[in-house]
């Protein structure tokens, strides 16, 4: 069941788990714009935190929000690793593509780790870079237009 989350609760596991020893500080909102850079507007957006839960165990979580060139970022998804390959991550990719079109923003676009690109491949989404190494990991843009 997907449900939404708090700030706090979504850390924990994006510290714990998806991002374990990043230098960076870990926020509710990214800086980060489509295809590379940054702009601080984007940090004035509200995020939306949801889990996938199995028995109110947290299994699976992701994030998103607009940003200021109309788009949605997809942030922070991760499942449980005795959880995958179950339809999990594609459900929380396909909640945050609803979300964004409620926001009626243009397109989603992530910055996904390249071993988890098949999970963004099957909810849709499209290479739209290379893939190249990042501050924890080897990563690539991709998009999906609404």
């Amino acid at each position: 069941m997907i449900t939404e989350i708090s700030f706090v609760e979504i850390y924990d596991i994006w510290n714990q788990y998806l991002w374990p020893n990043r230098q960076s500080k870990i926020e509710s909102n990214s800086a980060m714009v489509f295809l590379g850079g940054y702009n601080i507007a984007n940090m004035h957006f509200k995020p939306t935190f949801i889990a996938y839960k199995d028995n109110n165990k947290i299994v699976g979580v992701n994030s998103g929000h607009k940003c200021v060139d109309n788009s949605y970022r997809s942030r922070g998804l991760y499942v449980l690793p005795e959880y995958r390959k179950k339809g999990i991550g594609v459900a929380l990719l396909r909640q945050t593509i609803k979300n964004a079109r409620n926001e009626n923003c243009e397109f989603v676009w992530s910055y996904p780790k390249q071993s988890s690109w098949n999970t963004y491949s099957i909810a849709g989404f499209n290479l739209a870079g290379d893939w190249h190494q990042s501050e924890l990991d080897i990563n690539a843009y991709c998009r999906l237009s609404l």
